[in-house]
């Protein structure tokens, strides 16, 4: 890799609210034929980067879809990785010339934003979700293209966490940096020292930090670092300036640094909709935050008798919703609800309309 890749690398991985895009199109690896697979993604650069380590030792295309540079999850519940994005590079690659398969493999976590029917309407093929992780691709294509329940599940282990965590912080770390060091250098050290510290310790140990959602364990650290400065003032020895500065510089990164703590991830709602809708921030462009509080707080709903138990829900939910039984016939049943993040996937895909959000 090149200085230039690498330093791209490093700001795509920092830097995560600022898109990076690369060119959307056709990429080829190995010795493809008529009926190789044909892979989509998005254009955001790590996401591609990342795609690519486990496509080199394939034979298969990759088409990469244009959604702004913007990553999979979020393009997809963003508006940005649509049928409209995988219609356009179906058609702009002409890869209908080189493939007689017909058939798209997209990151399950695209199920939220692409209409597959509107994608078969409008370009002929038709569409099927692969694993939520890219490292999953080779032992998903070596059986037979079919999915483990193991491949459909979203996770968010400690490396995950940490990497979805600093593309997130690490800017405003650095703006804050930048201006202490023109303003109050004293606590340049302190800043450095807290903010990653706190930063290490909560999305390191997010799974243990008590409440369920991303503003309960927020509000549990901040009352945790309040009962530590009310014990200070009231039962220490002396009272110093300087600690209490620092009790308060605690409390104030732990807010900046989980200001939407679940919202990194598609495990768990985000806390900051609900939040700006209620302060009376209903929409900021094309994003509607009353819209999206609205879904958040409402419920997952399944008509039974308008199911035909095709599974599509039960494939494309990265939280393990529904459950297909087989007690003499098939059927599909929402066995763990209260897992559901609303994220809509289920409700896209299902070719019945059976399944909506009632509030």
């Amino acid at each position: 890799m090149g200085a230039t890749e690498a330093f791209k690398t490093a700001i795509a991985t920092l830097c995560r609210l600022f898109p990076l895009s690369v060119e959307p199109g056709l990429r080829i690896f190995g010795n493809p034929d008529k009926k190789s697979p044909v892979f989509v993604t998005a254009n955001f650069d790590l996401t591609v980067k990342r795609l690519v380590r486990y496509l080199r030792d394939l034979d298969c295309y990759l088409l990469v879809a244009p959604t702004k540079g913007i990553n999979v999850w979020c393009a997809a519940k963003g508006g940005n990785f649509t049928a409209h994005s995988v219609i356009s590079v179906v058609k702009t690659s002409r890869i209908s010339q080189s493939v007689t398969n017909r058939t798209l493999i997209l990151p399950q976590l695209a199920a939220p934003g692409v209409d597959t029917a509107l994608v078969r309407k409008e370009t002929g093929w038709r569409c099927k979700f692969g694993p939520v992780y890219a490292r999953d691709i080779p032992e998903y294509v070596a059986n037979g293209f079919k999915k483990t329940d193991d491949m459909r599940r979203a996770k968010w282990p400690i490396v995950d966490r940490l990497d979805a965590g600093v593309g997130v912080f690490f800017f405003m770390f650095l703006l804050i940096l930048v201006i202490l060091a023109i303003f109050l250098r004293a606590w340049l050290v302190e800043f450095v020292v807290f903010s990653w510290g706190l930063f290490f310790l909560m999305y390191g140990f997010y799974p243990f930090i008590p409440g369920r959602v991303g503003w309960q364990k927020l509000l549990f650290l901040e009352g945790l670092i309040a009962a530590g400065l009310l014990g200070y003032v009231f039962l220490g020895a002396g009272r110093s300036w300087y600690i209490l500065d620092l009790f308060f510089m605690a409390m104030g990164l732990v807010l900046m640094i989980g200001i939407d703590f679940s919202g990194v991830t598609p495990l768990y709602r985000s806390d900051l909709d609900p939040l700006l809708d209620r302060i009376g921030i209903g929409q900021i462009g094309p994003i509607n935050f009353g819209e999206r509080a609205e879904i958040k707080r409402g419920r997952l709903s399944l008509d039974e008798a308008n199911c035909t138990a095709c599974g599509i829900c039960y494939d494309v939910c990265p939280r393990g919703v529904y459950v297909i039984e087989r007690d003499g016939h098939k059927r599909v049943i929402m066995k763990y609800s209260g897992l559901c993040e609303r994220c809509e996937a289920c409700i896209l895909q299902c070719p019945r309309g059976a399944i909506s959000i009632v509030t």
